[in-house]
């Protein structure tokens, strides 16, 4: 076990991921600041399109939805349209790869039991073990600062206010939601963008991890003061090259890590 444990910090070999990251990353100027926008850019738009209740409101009414199932389905529009479907698109459109060629680039041809159930767990357990220390020192006090600055709270309207709210979805909603979630954001960051930005060299998981927490700006005062355990999403991609492994991670993170941080140590309860 502590061999398994030990192999998990050891940077395995892909050269699929490889020959794909060096191939197709950014090499311009202009390219490589589009993609690192690119990390950000989804969370403006749901922070202009959630956050700023006119805008909220005034798209609700378009569509003829109430407040929540308005945001139900853009969390879906999002995860699934833009995280999923627009990579696959870019990939073939831009970089003119064939469809098992977009598989194999996202990392979802490359299917390991090995990763998904064993090194996915141990891993989401080292990250907890490792971000105890600053979740409890400095995470609510963070957590608290962020809440206090005009336009940075989450605001009483959004699902993100409350787990009720989030978890208040049509079920065939919450479905995709989820799904969305943890497969969609690592399709989208470490299965696509992550290759883009391999220009970073070895600061790349780094990067990844910070722009991945600060694309989540509608959810700033929940989701910002996670960035320590955030980075270990990057650090676990940069070592293991496997999107299962991360995909399962992810779940892991949201499922179990929000029981360990929120209900077992009570941190950011209430806020």
């Amino acid at each position: 076990m502590l061999q398994n444990i030990k192999d998990i910090f050891k940077a395995v070999e892909n050269p699929t991921y490889d020959k794909y990251a060096e191939k197709y990353q950014a090499k311009t100027s202009l390219s490589k600041a589009f993609y690192l926008f690119a990390y950000l850019l989804p969370g403006i738009f749901a922070y202009l399109l959630v956050n700023i209740k006119p805008v909220h409101d005034f798209l609700s009414d378009v569509f003829g939805l109430d407040g929540y199932n308005y945001q139900y389905y853009l969390f879906v529009i999002f995860t699934l349209g833009w995280h999923m479907a627009l990579p696959a698109f870019m990939l073939r459109k831009h970089d003119k790869l064939s469809w098992p060629e977009v598989a194999d680039f996202l990392g979802l041809s490359r299917f390991s039991f090995k990763e998904a159930l064993f090194i996915a767990a141990i891993a989401f357990s080292i990250s907890v073990l490792f971000s105890l220390p600053y979740m409890m020192t400095l995470y609510e006090p963070f957590q608290n600062w962020l809440n206090s600055i005009t336009g940075l709270q989450i605001p009483s309207h959004s699902i993100f206010a409350s787990y009720e709210a989030f978890y208040g979805a049509p079920t065939i909603l919450m479905v995709l939601m989820l799904i969305g979630n943890f497969v969609g954001e690592e399709i989208y960051f470490r299965g696509y963008l992550m290759k883009k930005t391999a220009f970073l060299g070895r600061f790349n998981w780094v990067v990844n991890s910070i722009l991945f927490c600060l694309y989540h700006l509608w959810q700033i005062p929940q989701t910002w003061p996670l960035l320590v355990p955030f980075l270990f999403f990057g650090l676990t991609m940069q070592l293991r090259k496997n999107l299962y492994t991360m995909i399962i991670f992810h779940l892991l993170f949201n499922l179990a890590g929000v029981q360990i941080y929120h209900v077992l140590l009570s941190l950011g309860a209430g806020k």
